[in-house]
């Protein structure tokens, strides 16, 4: 009877969420305001205060956002660095089984804010996995501003997924993803940093960037962002990979 309930309110949280996802006028209120906490595939999203967050300005103009996450539970190392593998692929999985329509993987992670994301360049090993030098294009909008654009992978190992932003080949800034098998699940830490260390131009395409592109407010809004869709990820990211692997 319990197991019937359960998948009862599980398939609702997530036609719920399919609801959410694929009409925009429905979610326009929920997007402005970014501090109102917000509902996933598979019920609410993990509130700001849930993670241990720190902001902080630097001396050269730039900023830099540090994300502790709660720990993931049952979700693995192996897990994670599968699912940003395999980020861009589609699923049907429905909340329950795998037996729904089919949509973007990457919608579960976040119904609200993930547009699209796909490889623009895919280097692989010798068993299969992504390695430094591939680009992913990523667009996604948070806080109300779009972000479009190709990151290059800096790291891509057991204890880190890293990539660089910026245009042109010039750098603007550093996405740190730290991870960490515990008993507890996954230990996971985000690091956004924006800032240029060029010895001679570094101090004026911070200022540009930060003018310009990456401001205090959208850096900000990032870091509810990413508390939201890295606090979904022991939803759905394990039943994924067991089923597709």
């Amino acid at each position: 009877m319990f197991k019937t309930s359960f998948k009862r309110t599980s398939v609702i949280f997530f036609c719920f969420g399919l609801l959410i996802a694929y009409m925009p006028e429905i979610t326009s209120d929920i997007d402005k305001d970014n501090s109102k906490q917000k509902i996933g595939f598979f019920g609410p999203m993990k509130s700001f205060d849930t993670a241990q967050t720190t902001f902080e300005k630097l001396s050269n103009g730039g900023m830099r956002a540090t994300i502790y996450h709660e720990a993931m539970k049952g979700v693995t190392v192996e897990h994670l660095r599968w699912w940003f593998e395999n980020i861009d692929k589609m699923t049907t999985f429905n909340g329950v089984d795998f037996n729904g329509i089919e949509i973007p993987r990457y919608h579960l992670w976040h119904p609200h804010d993930h547009i699209k994301v796909y490889w623009k360049k895919k280097i692989l090993d010798e068993n299969g996995r992504v390695l430094a030098g591939s680009i992913m294009h990523i667009k996604e909008t948070f806080g109300g501003n779009l972000i479009d654009e190709s990151v290059l992978i800096t790291r891509f190992d057991d204890q880190e997924y890293n990539f660089q932003l910026g245009m042109f080949g010039i750098k603007g800034g550093e996405l740190i993803h730290a991870y960490e098998d515990s008993p507890e699940g996954v230990l996971f830490m985000t690091q956004l940093t924006i800032s240029n260390d060029n010895p001679i131009f570094g101090k004026l395409i911070t200022w540009l960037v930060t003018k310009f592109l990456v401001n205090e407010e959208i850096l900000k809004a990032w870091m509810q962002h990413n508390i939201e869709e890295s606090g979904e990820s022991e939803n759905f990211i394990p039943t994924l990979y067991n089923y597709y692997n």
